[in-house]
């Protein structure tokens, strides 16, 4: 194990490049909401959250015609409370729904190639 003097990776740099930690470098909220249409995250830099930020960083305006329509908040499976993650499913269902079946047809086949 690296010794990093009781810090993190990130702020083990930190110190490591300036001498000391530096809070005034970091992303922070500034108080206020995004100033961006029916944006009601926190403001991050320059009066908008991360997400528009980083959309000026990159392309040098915002570019709404990049960003996806989040309709999904929750799972499609009537009792599962959970948060949607992929395909309108949470996590454990998707896995459940997509994944796990596909690894299972894949070892029943590699299980009959053994036996043949």
């Amino acid at each position: 194990m690296a010794r990093t003097s009781g810090y993190c990776p990130k702020h083990y740099q930190q110190v490591r490049r300036h001498g000391r930690l530096t809070p005034e470098r970091e992303y922070r909220s500034r108080g206020g909401v995004c100033r961006v249409g029916d944006c009601h995250k926190p403001q991050i830099a320059k009066g908008v959250c991360f997400r528009h930020y980083q959309q000026i960083r990159r392309y040098g305006r915002l570019t709404p015609e990049r960003e996806r329509a989040y309709g999904r908040t929750g799972c499609r499976v009537s009792d599962c409370a959970e948060g949607h993650s992929s395909r309108g499913f949470c996590k454990r269902h998707y896995m459940s729904e997509y994944y796990l079946p596909h690894k299972q047809d894949t070892a029943a086949d590699e299980v009959e190639r053994a036996a043949a």
